[in-house]
């Protein structure tokens, strides 16, 4: 896959199709592989780009601290360097947390923009991720929340067996990543917890310009609908879709409302 260099790192990116620029922005411990089915499904009306967002997949990892400002920042410059003006926003999670930056401070570069399954943060969504840390690793101190010492391995596991809700996904994709994390192969992208811990965009909502979308996961036991409702009450003229049976993940129903919203007027 071709390269980009972004200021002072490089990000891993693909192109797929021909047409109006869409960008596909990822979550938290996940590469671009995971829009497979969104890139087969979009890549027949627009020009997809997927990417590994900065500390996972292909691209670099430098240092955290990383916040969902300098991860938007990414995102835009990766935009300058395709020659992409302006672009539809599609984004998830962690990648939901970014568009919202990038709408709110580069407002002339995103189009439609939509966000699934993800929050506008805060003390709400820090006590979320502060509990499942806790529960992963008695011994760390959320008055003290220094992410090198904390044992996330077992928080990994937590965060995969949530986003699922299906019965391949309990007896098959569960069960393998609790052995990659016995045999301390998961990945663990510590920066990307750290953006997602100080993200907060709950009084700058209102600064989305952009056409938006909100769809929520109605069994999401990651993001619970709330988080979404709060997104769109904030966003003016927003539009809030509840999958009643979703999981963080959406699957299917996430390329339906997706295409049938950008195809919109």
């Amino acid at each position: 896959m071709p390269v980009a260099k972004v200021g002072e790192i490089s990000l891993c990116y693909k192109v797929s199709g021909k047409g109006q620029p869409l960008i596909l922005i990822t979550g938290f411990a996940s590469a671009q592989n995971m829009w497979y089915a969104q890139v087969r499904a979009f890549s027949k009306q627009y020009r997809v780009v997927t990417f590994d967002n900065r500390g996972f997949g292909k691209s670099d990892k430098p240092p955290g601290p990383y916040t969902t400002k300098m991860m938007a920042s990414d995102t835009i410059a990766l935009m300058d360097c395709l020659g992409i003006e302006k672009a539809h926003i599609v984004a998830g999670s962690m990648g939901g947390m970014i568009a919202q930056e990038m709408a709110i401070d580069h407002p002339q570069r995103v189009d439609k923009l939509v966000l699934f399954c993800t929050t506008a943060g805060g003390q709400p969504w820090r006590d979320v991720l502060f509990d499942m840390i806790e529960a992963s690793d008695p011994r760390w101190n959320r008055s003290k929340p220094d992410l090198t010492g904390a044992r996330l391995q077992k928080f990994m596991v937590a965060m995969a067996s949530r986003s699922f809700n299906g019965l391949f996904y309990q007896v098959l994709f569960t069960p393998l990543v609790k052995l990659q994390a016995t045999l301390g192969k998961l990945e663990v992208p510590v920066g990307q917890l750290e953006a997602m811990i100080s993200h907060n965009t709950l009084e700058r909502l209102d600064k989305i310009q952009a056409p938006t979308l909100v769809l929520a996961g109605g069994k999401d036991r990651v993001m619970p609908p709330h988080s979404s409702e709060v997104l769109a009450s904030g966003i003016k003229g927003a539009k809030l879709v509840v999958v009643e049976d979703g999981a963080h993940a959406l699957g299917g129903p996430l390329n339906r409302e997706v295409l049938s919203f950008l195809g919109s007027k």
